[in-house]
Parts: C-alpha cells; structure tokens; sequence
C-alpha cells in the first residue's frame, strides 16, 4: 500500500500547485512544475563557503532503493543494546536490564531486552522478558529464521523482512505477525540515577549561561547584528534560554543554511510518527539505521582517526551521515566560524546544485517512488510561499537573501561526552579540551573552541536528552515557520493507514520501533 494518500495530500493544500509564470494560484494540478538546476550566478544568495562546517548534503542517502541493506535485525539489536548500557551505566537497571542467577549463585546483568511483540486479533501482546531475550539473541547471532519452544508450544520465527516478521505455531499452523520495541534508554519524565547531583546543578546555575562565561565578550553581537533588530531578538531569546537551562544543560550552536529544506522535512516526518516536536526546531538527522555503526562520540572519533583523517576528514559522506559541526557560544570567534557573523548568511558550500538532494531524502523516507517528483516540486513550493531559502533545490531565493539558519542544541551534562567531542577545524579531536564535559561544566570563556555533535535521532528526538531551539535569519520564514511545519505535515504526511505508518516507522527506525510506538498520529502524544 502506498505510505502517502495523494488525494488527502491535495485535499489539505488545495493550491499547493500555482502557475509556474505568473506565481498565482492555481487552484489543483495534475503534476509539479517542471524544476531546474539553479545557476551557480543568478539564483543562490551569498552564504560563507568552504569550511569545515559547510554542509555539501553529501551525506543524503543515494535514491538507489538498497537503503535498508546497509542495516540488519542484527546491528538493531545490537546498537540499542550497546546504547542502553552505555548511557545507563549500569545503573537504574531495574527499568532496563533484567537480572538471572547463574549456578554459582551470583547474579550477572544481562544484555537489556527489547520488547518483542505478536499481533492477535484485539492487538499487540508482549512476549514475557525471557522469551524476548531468546528471539533478539538469535538476532544478534545473525539467525533469522529459527524455532523455539515457548510454553509448551513449538513456534517458527521468521525475521528475514523487516516488515512481515511472524512467528508460525509448528502444531496449529496458524501465523501471527510479530515487531521489536525498544526499550526505553531514558524514561520520558523521569530523572535516571546518572543525572548530575543537586549540588552540581547549582553550582551550573551560579556559573551561569555558558555564552557569557569567562568573561567572554558580547561584542560580536553587536558588532555583526547592528541594525538588524530581528536578528537581535532572535540572539535575545537564545540567551534567556541559555539562562533556563544552564543547570543541566551544555548548549551548542549549529550553523545551516540550504540543509533547512531537508531539515524540516525530517521534523515533519518525525512529528507524526515519533512524536518530535517539530514546533520547536527542525530536525538535522532521521535515519536511525545510518548511525548503528557510529552510534557515539567515541566511535566517531576511532573511525575519523582511522579512515576519514585521511579521506576528506569531517567531509567524509560517511562522517556527515552521523555527524555534525558546531561551537559552544553564541560569542564564539573561531577557530573559522563565528556564530553571530555567519547567522544572516548562513555557512554552506557555494556553486553546489541540489537538484535531486530532496527526491533522495523523500525516497529514504520510504515515499513511493511515483509520488517522489510532484511531492517534492509541491514542497518547493510551499517553501517560496513561506520565505525559506530553497534556491539550491531549483526553487527561489528568500526576498531577504538572509538565508541563514542557527539551530540551539542543548545536551543533557550527563550525555555530552556521549555524543560530543572537542575538535579543531575538520573533526580533527582538539585534546585540550577534553573530556568535552569537563570543558562544559567548568567557568572558561566559551568564545573560541568547535565541537562535533553525533545527531543520534535516538537522542535528539528525546526532550529528557536533547532539547532543539531554531532561529531563521529570514523574518518572514522565521514568523511563519509554525505555520509551515503545519502546512508541510499535511502534504507529505497523510499516511495511508495503521500499517502504513507503522511500516514507514519500521524502516526509517532501522527495524524496531520505540518502545512507546503506537499507529495512530503521534503529534497527539507529544
């Protein structure tokens, strides 16, 4: 079945198709207009070029149809239990790991269970936390079609389609679907045993926003953004933030301009089927299966220092699928980047056409491939309608050419090191600054030090781990970008049904889904 209902899709955004001359309404049409290459002299505003932040969109996935060939059940299984006892620590296990007592009377942990789940006819039922540790262990071990004897009964699995896993009862004959749920890493509303202690949240809060610590100057605000009142106020409510969630909270700033397209259409995608409030900022990363290989920091850094070092360093596809750049303040000078002077501009690469960048996107997003070109020449549109930027994707530039965009990224202190390093110009790892939690926490000036960021979708789109603000240079997208997300959510994302959501779900997560997982509309939920 299709994931996506034209016809509802029309119905939401009747003229979401205008002429391409004359740019009035239209009213429907039966296909998107023709769209073209931009021209590296008439179309792309000015944005700063060629450094190390610069996104090149290399790291969107090839439309090629293999996406879901480059993940297994195995690496699922193995990534979540590898990040569950990574960031728990051992700790709070009651909620996550299960306990067994071995012959010698001792007690070990055991890897933490996932919820495996069988479809009867009133709806989803668990398996007992034994039985599902059986079946995800077989998955781990790369068995994916095996039999087991639970309860007395002798049951077939069959694991080899991510989307039509059953188990079959060897007696009976009959067949029932079955789905793997995550188990929940950090609870949702509520604190886990690692968080920082009452006494060093306090001492946070006296040190205060991280962008004024040290003394560290506020001239480059002013400098930069004299005269542009939107720009101010947009830096204004970033440093009452700042002020909020000092305690427990790092905070970090990522610079973009044309990635904004693909960005929101993550946040769209996500607001419906994973609950992400896209409300608040757009989303940089989605494919959950891309980061089972680089699922931390550490891991990111091994493979730089290995692989990527010498192969296009932090421009690497394979870095920029799971990584992205950042600085620490919203003062910082450098190395190479200062916050404030490229957020008008934004920071990407020059001269570099996108043309097929967003089908790709869609088509990874698990679109039908029939609906790929006139789903996205209607969001292009919609993009024009509200001022954003999208005149490497073929559309128009914003009226303003203000194309820039700065993401707000606070981490929990707790999860800096998991997912954030220290690094000089090009991912190299800047050793004086780590750990990068040490950095964070202590009263340095902030104003000159980079860092790359893991943008885990695990993680990021979990408020009690990550929390995204977003602030657009462009006044016009910047007040209308609520709207927009509303607007885009209807267009893309009226999905056929239960089961389509869920298969979508399925294949954007990498095989699982979250343990909270239901088929209806998650916005609900958020």
């Amino acid at each position: 079945k299709p994931l996506f209902r034209e016809e509802e899709a029309a119905a939401a955004e009747p003229n979401a198709c205008r002429d391409e001359v004359s740019h009035k309404s239209t009213g429907s049409c039966s296909a998107a207009p023709k769209r073209h290459a931009p021209s590296a002299a008439s179309s792309a505003p000015e944005v700063e070029d060629g450094g190390s932040s610069a996104d090149d969109l290399g790291w969107v996935p090839a439309a090629d149809g293999e996406l879901l060939r480059r993940t297994s059940f195995k690496t699922a299984v193995e990534a979540h239990r590898s990040m569950s006892r990574r960031i728990t620590g051992g700790k709070s296990l009651a909620r996550i790991l299960a306990e067994v007592v071995i012959d010698d009377g001792e007690k070990e942990e055991e890897a933490p269970s996932l919820r495996v789940q069988v479809r009867f006819d009133e709806g989803w039922k668990d398996f007992a936390d034994s039985e599902a540790s059986q079946i995800c262990d077989q998955l781990e071990n790369e068995v994916y079609q095996f039999s087991l004897n639970l309860r007395g009964h002798e049951y077939a699995f069959n694991f080899t389609s991510y989307t039509n896993a059953s188990q079959l009862n060897v007696k009976t004959g009959k067949r029932r679907r079955l789905r793997i749920l995550d188990a929940p890493i950090v609870e949702e509303g509520k604190d886990n045993d690692s968080q920082a202690s009452s006494e060093q949240v306090l001492e946070q809060r006296r040190l205060g926003p991280q962008s004024k610590r040290g003394g560290a100057s506020q001239h480059p605000i002013g400098k930069y953004l004299e005269g542009n009142q939107h720009a101010q106020g947009c830096f204004r409510e970033f440093e009452k933030n700042e002020a909020k969630y000092a305690g427990e909270w790092a905070v970090f700033y990522h610079s973009y301009s044309f990635a904004a397209l693909i960005y929101e259409v993550h946040a769209a995608v996500a607001s419906v089927l994973f609950r992400f409030r896209s409300q608040y900022a757009a989303l940089p990363r989605i494919l959950v299966h891309e980061f089972h290989e680089i699922p931390d920091a550490t891991t990111l850094l091994q493979r730089f220092n290995s692989e990527f070092a010498e192969n296009k360093r932090d421009h690497h596809p394979a870095f920029r699928k799971v990584g992205i750049s950042a600085m620490s303040s919203l003062v910082s000078t450098g190395p190479e980047a200062c916050t404030a002077r490229v957020f008008v501009s934004g920071y990407s690469c020059k001269d570099v056409g996108f043309l097929n960048v967003l089908e790709s996107v869609l088509e990874a997003l698990h679109v039908p491939k029939d609906k790929v070109t006139a789903l996205a020449g209607q969001i292009i549109e919609l993009s024009e309608k509200h001022s954003l930027d999208v005149s490497q994707f073929g559309g128009k530039r914003c009226k303003s050419q203000k194309a820039g965009h700065l993401m707000q990224i606070f981490v929990k202190r707790d999860l800096v090191d998991e997912i954030v390093y220290a690094a000089e110009p090009y991912g190299p790892v800047d050793v004086e600054r780590m750990p990068v939690s040490r950095w964070c926490d202590s009263d340095e000036s902030f104003a000159r030090g980079q860092v790359r960021i893991v943008a885990h979708p695990k993680l990021f789109m979990q408020a009690n781990c990550v929390r995204l603000h977003v602030a657009s240079a462009d006044p016009t997208f910047h007040r209308n970008r609520q709207k927009f997300q509303e607007e885009l959510i209807q267009l893309i994302l009226e999905l056929s049904d239960a089961a389509g959501r869920e298969e979508a779900a399925t294949r954007i997560w990498g095989g699982t889904l979250p343990s909270w997982w239901s088929a209806e509309d998650q916005r609900r939920q958020s």
